[in-house]
């Protein structure tokens, strides 16, 4: 027997609520939003550990709650200059590519509303000569402008690739024996 799932009425309004909700953060006195039903937590940074041979914007992975989690660095991926880990900086693991990914930004502000009525498509100039791939549109709300992205095109493929390349190489490693102590053979 088939178990069936028919959406209701109010199935279907509450999953358009989700995709009008955007998690807000700030990189370089700039606002970004990512849909909030994406975000699986928000975390201030833990105990990065580099992984060498990587691109400069993969921080490295960190081990929460016993899963590795590739780190990148918003400011570095956006080429802005690197600014030093502060109170106000955040990691905001989503999922990309099927593995967890920590996105380190300089704050997280809020999670509001931005209907698609107030969603504006980047103007012609600007969208040449930026990464617009992965920018879904712009949220304008009174006198703020939020760049919306699509969290699943911020890394390219090759940059994925990397990520599971350095979280495979990590999970290979060992931890070292500790030698046990010597024995009192009297």
């Amino acid at each position: 027997m088939v178990n069936e799932i028919t959406l209701t009425t109010e199935d279907t309004e509450a999953e358009e609520i989700e995709k009008d909700q955007y998690l807000v953060f700030t990189s370089k006195s700039q606002e970004f939003g990512i849909q909030a039903m994406r975000v699986h937590e928000i975390s201030t940074p833990l105990g990065i550990t580099e992984i060498p041979n990587t691109p400069a914007h993969i921080e490295g992975i960190v081990n929460l709650r016993g899963r590795l989690v590739s780190v990148i660095d918003f400011r570095k991926k956006l080429r802005f200059y690197v600014k030093e880990h502060d109170e106000d900086t955040r990691v905001i693991i989503v999922e990309c590519g099927g593995y967890p990914t920590g996105i380190v930004v300089d704050s997280v502000e809020e999670v509001i509303k931005i209907t698609d009525e107030k969603v504006k498509n980047l103007p012609e100039g600007v969208a040449a000569t930026v990464s617009h791939e992965y920018i879904t549109g712009v949220g304008v709300l009174d006198n703020r402008l939020i760049v919306l992205l699509d969290i699943d095109k911020v890394l390219t493929k090759a940059e994925l690739s990397e990520l599971v390349v350095a979280r495979q190489a990590t999970e290979n490693i060992q931890p070292a024996k500790k030698p046990e102590p010597a024995k009192n053979e009297s």
